[in-house]
């Protein structure tokens, strides 16, 4: 009798992904992905002001790396000018944000760091400061919704930042196969598309709900391991955000939901009209 060879089959594929699910990857990138992002308030068609300045504050908490592993904190402060021109939205400015990443060890137990430089990088794990600073600005088609509201049909938007402070030096000094990819530029930029809704009543409150998507215009190669193996793979760094805000007479408060590639948080903010 020939022997079944589905039970073996079965055994090694069961085998083999209970060795790829005990191995950790690493990936080291730019904290600006995912928690420079902000919302930015814009008048809508029934306001009586039309263009106005904004300073804005926001906090960011989440995560970064493989299964977010990586605490990251930021906290931003930045101001903007909005235009409302008969059905186009737009706004441009600048702001700075400072935060935290923490940079957490590795076990070097089985299989888990099989393809990591551990050495390399619990060295010098821990909490290390980042900032950055830099611009950014959108333009949106409007069409009235309802008698006060308005429906912010297709956007773009865009950004360019610079990253400075000790976790890009963590970045920067780590050899290139000590994790899987490792972001050493300093600089990012974006580019996206947005849809938003806005619903306003007779009283001067206004509620609505934006949604973006984008890109980081980058790529990153996946790294070799040791022997020289590599994984033939890159990462293309995306970003998603979903915001909520409320306005209620010169004050925007938002809570918006951050998702980018191995990053994710959640932020809270206010825009204030001056």
């Amino acid at each position: 009798m020939k022997p079944n060879p589905k039970p073996t089959i079965l055994a090694l594929t069961i085998a083999l992904i209970s060795l790829s699910s005990c191995l950790h990857k690493a990936y080291y990138q730019n904290p600006v992905q995912a928690n420079i992002g902000t919302y930015h308030a814009v008048p809508v068609a029934s306001d009586s002001v039309k263009s106005a300045f904004y300073l804005s504050s926001s906090i960011s908490l989440g995560g970064m790396n493989e299964n977010l592993r990586d605490n990251v904190l930021s906290l931003q402060l930045g101001t903007h000018r909005s235009h409302v021109l008969n059905r186009m939205r737009l706004y441009y400015g600048a702001s700075a944000a400072v935060g935290s990443y923490n940079v957490k060890r590795y076990s070097s137990y089985g299989y888990d760091t099989y393809y990591l430089d551990t050495v390399s990088i619990n060295r010098k794990a821990g909490t290390k400061f980042w900032g950055a600073y830099g611009a950014y600005g959108g333009i949106s088609a409007s069409a009235p919704m309802g008698r006060r509201g308005e429906w912010r049909y297709i956007g773009v938007e865009g950004s360019i930042f610079r990253e400075f402070g000790e976790y890009r030096d963590f970045r920067k000094e780590l050899p290139n196969r000590a994790a899987t990819t490792i972001d050493k530029k300093n600089y990012m930029g974006s580019l996206g598309i947005n849809t938003e809704l806005i619903f306003k009543g007779r009283s001067r409150k206004e509620f609505g709900m934006k949604f973006a998507f984008g890109s980081y215009l980058r790529t990153l190669q996946y790294s070799t391991d040791s022997s020289g193996y590599s994984y033939g793979t890159h990462d293309n760094l995306f970003y998603f955000s979903n915001a909520y805000h409320f306005t209620r007479d010169k004050t925007t408060t938002y809570v918006q939901l951050n998702i980018a590639t191995h990053a994710a948080n959640v932020q809270f903010g206010v825009n204030y009209r001056f």
